[in-house]
C-alpha cells in the first residue's frame, strides 16, 4: 500500500511540475522565445522549441492523469527529465554563456542547483516507472489474465 501511495505521489509530482513548469514558460513565452535564442546549443532551434517544449510538458503531464496512459506519462517524465538534465549538463561544463530557459521560481536556482533538480526528478521518473510496471505486472497475475495465455 505505501508504493502505491509512493507511486502515486510521483505521478503527482511531475504532473505539478511539467503544468508549472509548461504554463510559465507560456506565461512569459517573449522572454522564453528571448533566452532560447541566446542559449549556446538551442539558439538555432528556439521557435520550435518554444512551441515543443512546452506543448509536451503538458501532453506528459495529461498522461498522467489516467491509470491507463500514466506508464506512458512516466516514460514521458523520463525522456523529458534526461534532455533537461543533459541540456544543463552540458551548459554547466562546456559553455560560459548560462541564459536560464526555465520559467518560475526554477529560474531562480543555479546551474549546480538545477542539475541537481534534475537529477531528484530523473531518480523519481525512474522509480516511477518501476513502480507501475511492478502494479501492472502484479495486477496481471492477480486477476488471473495470465492463466488466459
Amino acid at each position: 500500500m505505501k508504493s502505491r501511495i509512493v507511486l502515486a505521489s510521483i505521478k503527482y509530482a511531475f504532473f505539478f511540475l511539467f503544468m508549472y513548469a509548461s504554463f510559465s514558460k507560456l506565461m512569459a513565452y517573449d522572454y522564453y522565445l528571448y533566452d532560447l535564442k541566446r542559449s549556446p546549443l538551442l539558439s538555432n532551434y528556439a521557435t520550435i522549441i518554444a512551441i515543443l517544449v512546452p506543448s509536451t510538458e503538458l501532453l506528459v503531464a495529461g498522461l498522467l492523469l489516467s491509470d491507463k496512459t500514466s506508464k506512458g506519462g512516466l516514460l514521458g517524465s523520463l525522456a523529458l527529465m534526461i534532455l533537461f538534465t543533459l541540456y544543463v549538463s552540458y551548459v554547466l561544463f562546456f559553455t560560459s554563456s548560462r541564459p536560464c530557459t526555465c520559467g518560475g521560481i526554477i529560474r531562480n536556482l543555479t546551474w549546480p542547483q538545477h542539475l541537481l533538480f534534475n537529477l531528484f526528478f530523473l531518480i523519481l521518473s525512474i522509480l516511477g516507472i518501476y513502480l507501475q510496471t511492478r502494479f501492472q505486472h502484479s495486477t496481471y497475475i492477480f486477476t488471473g489474465e495470465a492463466e488466459n495465455l
